[in-house]
């Protein structure tokens, strides 16, 4: 298991988690976003999210723990007034019920996205991949989302999904919105 899954997998066993962040290059910081924060103070959030890391079934190792630099408690009030949401520059429809799906971010940023898809009846996604873009600077990311003949996945269903999700902007490019 990947060392963000683990950290994932350790916080969700102790905090109602709405949406993390993690970037690694080569030390591991981020963000996790929690009501389970909000009467808490900013050294009570630090040290359930500590604890969270180094106790129980999912504990990461010493090195490991030593790779974290900073994941930052937010409340889902803190984060939507702070945080910048995950942006959809492209929502594309492709044959077969496929949709591809192009965003600003890593690949922390798409398992979110795809995990929001992956909610929705019959959606399978494709593991997602970074995309350079010559003449474009930041992190691109790809990934596709197929529906099935019972439960067909458009472009209009994947935008409605998208749109309802506070982490997540779908930006208005002529090519988000029209085909």
């Amino acid at each position: 298991m990947e060392i963000k899954d683990k950290i994932v997998k350790a916080l969700s066993r102790v905090l109602e988690i709405e949406y993390v962040r993690l970037d690694e290059e080569g030390r591991i910081s981020g963000h996790v976003v929690s009501p389970t924060f909000q009467k808490l103070s900013s050294l009570a959030r630090q040290e359930l999210i500590d604890d969270a890391l180094k106790t129980g079934p999912d504990a990461l190792t010493r090195p490991e723990r030593r790779r974290v630099v900073m994941i930052a408690a937010l409340t889902p009030m803190e984060y939507l007034s702070v945080g910048t949401p995950i942006r959809i520059q492209l929502v594309r429809e492709r044959a077969g019920n496929t949709v591809e799906i192009l965003l600003d971010g890593g690949l922390s940023d798409a398992e979110y996205v795809r995990e929001k898809l992956n909610d929705q009846k019959g959606v399978q996604t494709t593991k997602p991949r970074l995309v350079r873009i010559p003449g474009v600077s930041g992190t691109r990311t790809a990934f596709r989302a197929k529906g099935t003949e019972t439960s067909p996945l458009t472009k209009a269903k994947t935008l409605r999904v998208l749109k309802k999700d506070p982490y997540i902007e779908v930006m208005s490019h002529k090519s988000t919105t029209e085909e």
